[in-house]
């Protein structure tokens, strides 16, 4: 009998506390679908591509990925050709070489590259593209390009200095 009621007193106590949470998170933002484990909860998808002065074309509606942390972001897209060049001349991205022979390292962070699962691959090439500081919000981006035919991926790191 005093089982049953340690019990059933445990399980109240775990309910009320689960109940809270529930409650206390209600109000938050919604964690995006579209972003990496981790990525910051605290401003909405649309506010966090704002802060880094970044559009995203229609096109890439459900063809990205991020992750946005206070200082960084990190962006895949794959999606077609015109929807990746659309992006690239959107956001003022410059190449600022010829393309280069994978596989290279898309990222200056290894962890994140594995965290994310971004690879290049030995049978691409990729053209680096950059765009120096803006103005308005300090911020500084830089992305690989890939040379898919129908589809490509794009792989961008932009920052506040």
């Amino acid at each position: 009998m005093r089982k049953r009621i340690i019990g059933g007193t445990v399980a109240m106590v775990v309910m009320l506390l689960v109940g809270t949470l529930v409650l206390q998170l209600r109000g938050t933002t919604r964690f995006d679908d579209r972003a990496y484990p981790g990525s910051s909860w605290d401003e909405t998808p649309e506010a966090v591509f704002t802060d880094f002065d970044l559009a995203l074309p229609e096109c890439t509606e459900g063809r990205m990925r991020y992750w946005a942390g206070s200082l960084e972001l990190y962006m895949k897209i794959t999606a077609s050709s015109d929807c990746v060049n659309q992006f690239i001349k959107e956001n003022r991205l410059i190449s600022s070489e010829f393309a280069r022979a994978g596989p290279i390292h898309l990222i200056d962070s290894s962890v994140r590259a594995a965290e994310f699962g971004w690879q290049s691959s030995a049978q691409r090439k990729y053209t680096r593209h950059s765009r120096g500081e803006n103005w308005k919000n300090n911020v500084w981006a830089r992305a690989f390009v890939d040379d898919g035919t129908t589809e490509r991926s794009l792989y961008l790191h932009a920052w506040h200095q």
